[in-house]
């Protein structure tokens, strides 16, 4: 009898451990009269956010994008050792659902980030708040260029907060970490009768100056993850961002002291993790006249390039000798995608060469009678799961020796005069030396 009582004491000690270390397990507690409850459950609905459009024409774009793989990490405020890393396949009828407990009076931060590359999602396990928030060091920066981006399967991030005082239920919204911009035609229409008549081809269209790495968090405190904040900064009244955005995230830092953005990061992580990756992707800031730069390689470059082959007669758009003015079109139909970052800018488009900025930019490059020429539309504070639907880029005019920005030109006003001829007398020279010396004579 001591025996078997003895056994359903240990097999009573496993049951309840097990309650405390498998985190999707609510132990369901006989309470007697008077007794309290000192576990919790709170159950996630974790489901993808509905997609702003910024039309800029009477078309809405369609998302074409979903969420594939589902990485949840979760914080506990007063026992950390409880934290803990979960991945989940979405389901794909709607939302996805996962349980958590906690005790009572435990605050627990939930980080969820959808279509997070494996490697990614192994790098970031076990990391800290205050790691996840250090912009100066990549122990745990989401890498582009590691894996982190495909057409239909774009990073997206959410987050919750709970304090254990009862059993809950929270809704989790998702949010891409990306902008996305469409553009269906381009069109040119001098205003420059000197331009007409010439042949006119687009040879590039580039999204330029984007970060090929995002710091995950704006702050390290679980407080902060009932927010958009906790992601994207401040969210307030906006003036002259892209496509006339009135109100979403200002600019926040996202660049490390002392970087080089023609640098790049070594991060050492697991599979694709492992190695040096560029802080920017087709950087063009302060490059010289006539470069284009454009690095992006793979599926990066396919998704901030449009090119154009010129050699085999593609991108004509006005031919030789047409001096018609009537308008002229190009179908470009092309979407671009770019991380949010570095997205406000100091100046303007147009600077001096070491003033130029770094925000990203939207290059077109024309050949205009076989010559570059360069029109950069700058992106001011992008908004995050955005796609700006643009029907129509028209050029007006001559673009820009430089791809990066307009090169200022400043008037000077000069009063000219002639200086009047100053006469001096010289009745005299005297020539010649002493030949044993060779020492000249006093000249005057």
């Amino acid at each position: 009898m001591k025996n078997l009582t003895y056994f359903l004491l240990i097999l009573l000690s496993g049951l309840l451990f097990s309650c405390v270390k498998d985190p999707e397990t609510t132990c369901s507690e006989t309470l007697r009269p008077g007794d309290e409850k000192t576990e919790y459950s709170l159950k996630l609905n974790i489901s993808q956010d509905g997609l702003p459009v910024k039309a800029l024409s009477s078309e809405q774009a369609k998302a074409d994008d979903g969420l594939t793989r589902l990485d949840l990490y979760i914080f506990y405020e007063n026992d950390p050792y409880r934290n803990f890393h979960v991945t989940l396949a979405p389901d794909p009828t709607g939302a996805t659902s996962y349980s958590v407990s906690g005790p009572k009076d435990e605050r627990v931060g939930v980080l969820a980030f959808g279509n997070l590359d494996e490697d990614t999602a192994e790098f970031l396990e076990g990391k800290t708040l205050d790691q996840m928030y250090n912009e100066n060091n990549p122990e745990a920066w989401l890498v582009l260029s590691a894996g982190n981006f495909d057409f239909d399967s774009i990073v997206m991030a959410g987050a919750a907060m709970y304090d254990f005082k009862e059993d809950g239920v929270i809704d989790i919204h998702l949010k891409r970490l990306m902008f996305r911009i469409d553009i269906n035609q381009l069109t040119v229409d001098f205003d420059d009768e000197e331009l007409k008549g010439k042949e006119v081809r687009v040879k590039n269209i580039v999204l330029a100056n984007c970060l090929n790495y995002y710091v995950l968090l704006k702050s390290n405190s679980i407080g902060h993850f009932y927010t958009w904040y906790l992601f994207f900064g401040q969210e307030m009244e906006l003036d002259g961002a892209f496509g006339g955005v009135e109100y979403g995230f200002d600019y926040y830092r996202n660049r490390p002291d002392g970087w080089d953005p023609a640098g790049s990061f070594t991060v050492d992580g697991p599979g694709k993790l492992n190695g040096t990756f560029p802080y920017v992707l087709n950087n063009n800031w302060q490059k010289p006249k006539g470069i284009l730069n454009i690095d992006a390689e793979g599926i990066l470059q396919d998704m901030t390039v449009q090119t154009y082959d010129t050699a085999s007669d593609e991108g004509l758009i006005v031919s030789s000798g047409d001096n018609s003015d009537t308008p002229h079109t190009i179908t470009v139909d092309k979407c671009f995608y770019g991380l949010l970052g570095a997205g406000h800018s100091y100046g303007t488009i147009t600077s001096d060469f070491d003033k130029q900025t770094l925000t990203p930019r939207l290059i077109v490059e024309l050949l205009i009678d076989g010559q570059s020429s360069f029109y950069p539309i700058e992106i001011i504070m992008p908004q995050p799961n955005t796609i700006y639907e643009i029907e129509n880029i028209t050029i007006k005019s001559s673009g820009s020796e430089y791809s990066n920005f307009y090169e200022k030109k400043y008037d000077v006003e000069c009063l000219v005069d002639i200086v009047p001829w100053q006469s001096i007398d010289v009745p005299n020279i005297n020539v010649g030396c002493d030949p044993l010396t060779g020492e000249t004579v006093e000249s005057y």
